[in-house]
């Protein structure tokens, strides 16, 4: 007999009026239809939550990439269902599942069909600490991961447009750094970089920056940066007009891979930027999401 509670919703607080009215509406919404709703009052919070309501059958989880990475990497396997209403600023995996704005997602909240993705499990040492964590999007290091938190720290206003600004100007301050990779089990290599990619989804935040990408092939998709400023601009406006005329990265298909840096970095986890990152490694989680979409 089926003891948990069939569903729960995990909401992002953001701060600023209209963010807060948003909110009011999805509150009201979701808790008018029987679902209970916790709201997000700080970093981390949406972890705590869901590790003391993990007994529940479906968590539906209203924010971005990076509120669905805090409820991922709180709980254990076999994980709940997971429903993503998208109020986020990048929300990549929302959008390859054509989940479009949080009105939409939420009117059709009962709706879709159900599908099962993979997730990418990663090990993470700083110099302070070693962790664990789980993405369902994105991964990357050097250029990217500077661009996400350079979009989080000074432009998070312009919302959508943060990203496409910040990858614009940080594009002029693109330099390479060393760095020790293996893909599976091929011997670690020295290389330099600008900066990598490792991607479950076709997106990453605003951008379709692997047009090819599957969620549920039993891979992720790497694209290794070692372009300069120029390069790196040509290469950003052939992502935004999605003609992609220009693409300079190498591209493979791994199940796993570890990254050694030459000196403490940052690395970025589905829009949540760690600093002082030494090395990571990452694997792929085969079907290990049960995740709704609209399609």
């Amino acid at each position: 007999m089926e003891t948990k509670q069939e569903r729960f919703a995990i909401l992002n607080g953001k701060s600023g009026s209209k963010n807060q009215a948003e909110n009011l509406i999805l509150r009201t919404y979701l808790e008018g239809n029987g679902i209970p709703c916790k709201v997000t009052d700080f970093p981390g919070h949406a972890k705590e939550i869901a590790r003391e309501r993990s007994d529940v059958h479906e968590i539906i989880v209203v924010g971005g990439d990076g509120t669905l990475h805090e409820v991922l990497s709180s709980l254990r396997l076999p994980l709940p269902k997971i429903r993503l209403v998208p109020a986020g600023t990048g929300n990549s995996l929302a959008r390859d599942l054509g989940l479009g704005s949080w009105r939409m997602s939420l009117e059709k909240l009962i709706w879709g069909k159900e599908l099962t993705i993979d997730l990418m499990s990663l090990e993470i040492k700083t110099k302070e600490e070693s962790f664990s964590c789980v993405s369902a999007s994105t991964v990357c290091f050097g250029f990217p991961a500077k661009v996400t938190q350079m979009a989080n720290r000074s432009f998070k206003r312009f919302r959508k447009f943060c990203y496409p600004i910040a990858a614009a100007l940080g594009s002029f301050v693109n330099t390479r750094d060393s760095y020790l990779i293996s893909y599976d089990r091929f011997p670690a290599e020295k290389k330099s970089l600008s900066g990598g990619i490792i991607n479950n989804s076709r997106h990453v935040a605003n951008f379709v920056a692997f047009p090819d990408a599957e969620l549920s092939d039993g891979k992720f998709d790497v694209a290794e940066l070692d372009a300069g400023s120029i390069k790196q601009s040509i290469h950003n406006l052939s992502i935004l007009s999605k003609t992609y005329f220009y693409d300079p990265p190498n591209r493979l298909k791994a199940i796993s891979s570890s990254v050694k840096y030459g000196h403490p970095g940052l690395l970025m986890v589905d829009g949540e930027v760690y600093e002082d990152v030494m090395e990571f490694s990452v694997k792929i989680l085969p079907g290990a999401l049960r995740i709704h979409s609209l399609g």
